[in-house]
């Protein structure tokens, strides 16, 4: 990763999830930024201008804030991450995605800093289980 998480953040969480797709269908559903609000319940918009890579900005609304972000990292098929900040609380949110015979292993870690960033460690670790699971049902569906 280029930029990595920091484990000792005011909000850090690490969870993992084994999804049976290959690691490049789950790099898709990840690095297509745009269809983000199809599959993930508390995104209700995403925009980005062309396809992920590092360097591009991007802009997007999660539970009710705008969060502005930029990739800082996107090696297909095993590791997408971004930066975001919403309001005064800056955001690194890293996925490594690692093959595991035809399944994959996909790894989340973000970190918050930022004032009363501390207070968002239980939103952080709900939002993450439930990303994760969302991103496996997104792609362990049928071509």
């Amino acid at each position: 990763m280029n930029i990595e998480v920091n484990k000792k953040a005011p909000a850090f969480h690490e969870a993992e999830l084994l999804v049976h797709a290959s690691a490049y269908k789950v790099y898709k559903v990840l690095s297509s930024i745009n269809d983000w609000p199809t599959w993930q319940s508390e995104v209700s918009k995403a925009s980005i201008d062309g396809r992920a890579a590092a360097g591009k900005k991007f802009v997007w609304k999660a539970g009710g804030l705008k969060i502005k972000s930029e990739i800082h990292t996107a090696n297909s098929p095993s590791e997408l991450g971004w930066t975001g900040k919403i309001m005064w609380i800056k955001a690194v949110h890293n996925w490594q995605l690692k093959p595991e015979r035809e399944s994959t292993l996909v790894v989340v870690q973000e970190s918050m800093e930022g004032f009363l960033a501390g207070m968002l460690q239980k939103t952080l670790a709900d939002g993450l289980a439930k990303n994760l699971y969302e991103l496996k049902l997104e792609a362990e569906k049928e071509d």
